[in-house]
């Protein structure tokens, strides 16, 4: 065995060794005491349980006591948070867009498994949309226009890119959708009489009050994480997983995958454009470093990763941590350290956790439920 063969061997041994004491030691100490706490809760909240999964049960889910519990709190928080204070509002807004576009890339490619370096193209198309409608049109357009065309514009986009890529398997999917942010960028640059090259173009911000921005950004993330739950529980939902799984095997089953494929990117468009739109007027402009570039689908799938991907509910979790982490609690480190503890963070996830964090949150409260549901 070769000295490269041997330290590779050490290593997996060492993250073997790792994963074990997490599993068997602190995991172990942590599920006896949430256990203690949390079925007693589990079973005076399951009668509330029950009554939801009968009535909606079988279109977004069925949940135990405590991970109905988790919704109702999360719920509640985000529709209060302006009680809490003008000073968190920013970065909760920004969080509520990011997680619009995770969603909306999980929904493509966390459940075909087709993973995409390209939504920045598609949530920059949305934002392009909507400042060339206002600087070339009309400045005071209403969202009741720019947003169904945006929509409009980044599914045509989506469809543009998916139509050629979707045919191809493995690295070279990723690779288109890789090459066409690149290409955007550039156009947006080449373009510069119409687009104003790096300086961008200003669109004004729809409110200045903080509180009415974000409740406006917020019932939209809202609107599309129902939406894509709701379509992620659906035969749709069940044929796009089943893609990633053996996509051989739907097309045994008489299924043209390339179809549903196509879907999925449909279904990622619309969040895209919405998220493009609301980022343009919260940053009350739209430019290429913004916009378009490829950290932006990075980080996208970086949410998706910490929350959960193939869930929905885990990306849009895994954007608000990411992003307080990101615009508030690793502020004081520093440009280059904030950005080397988020990654650190993201390839932990991926190594010892990587089902997300959020889904094993969510699989632990609904293994407190037993064998009810």
């Amino acid at each position: 065995m070769s000295d490269r063969e041997q330290t590779g061997q050490g290593i997996g041994q060492l993250v073997g060794r790792a994963e074990s004491v997490l599993r068997d030691t602190l995991l172990a100490q942590g599920a006896g005491v949430v256990g203690a706490v949390g079925q007693p809760a589990e079973r005076l909240l399951w009668p509330v349980a029950e009554r939801y999964n009968r009535r909606l049960g079988e279109r977004f889910g069925e949940v135990t006591g405590l991970q109905l519990l988790l919704l109702v709190v999360a719920f509640g928080g985000l529709v209060t948070a302006p009680l809490w204070g003008q000073d968190y509002l920013r970065p909760l807004t920004l969080g509520a867009v990011w997680a619009v576009f995770a969603m909306g890339w999980d929904i493509q490619s966390g459940y075909t498994g087709y993973i995409s370096f390209g939504h920045s193209a598609l949530s920059g198309a949305a934002g392009y949309t909507t400042g060339l409608l206002v600087l070339h049109l009309n400045p005071e357009l209403s969202l009741f226009v720019t947003v169904p065309l945006s929509i409009l514009v980044t599914t045509a986009l989506g469809l543009a890119i998916a139509v050629p890529s979707l045919r191809l398997r493995g690295p070279y999917f990723s690779l288109v959708t890789f090459v066409t942010v690149l290409l955007f960028y550039r156009l947006t640059k080449a373009l510069s009489e119409w687009t104003n090259g790096l300086r961008g173009i200003r669109v004004d911000v729809f409110t200045y009050d903080l509180t009415l921005q974000y409740y406006m950004v917020v019932v939209p993330m809202l609107a599309v994480a129902a939406t894509l739950t709701y379509i992620g529980r659906s035969d749709i939902g069940t044929v796009l997983i089943a893609i990633r799984e053996n996509e051989d095997a739907i097309s045994a089953a008489g299924l043209d995958p390339t179809k549903f494929k196509l879907w999925s990117f449909v279904l990622s468009a619309a969040p895209m454009g919405i998220g493009g739109v609301l980022l343009a007027h919260i940053n009350a402009g739209v430019d290429p470093q913004t916009f378009v570039i490829v950290d932006n689908s990075i980080q996208m799938i970086a949410m998706a990763v910490i929350g959960g991907m193939s869930s929905i509910l885990g990306p849009l979790g895994g954007a608000f941590l990411f992003v307080g982490l990101r615009d508030v609690f690793l502020v004081g480190l520093g440009e280059e350290l904030r950005w080397l503890a988020l990654w650190l963070l993201v390839l932990l996830v991926l190594v010892f956790a990587r089902d997300g964090l959020f889904r094993l949150l969510w699989r632990a409260l609904g293994a407190l439920g037993g064998d009810r549901r």
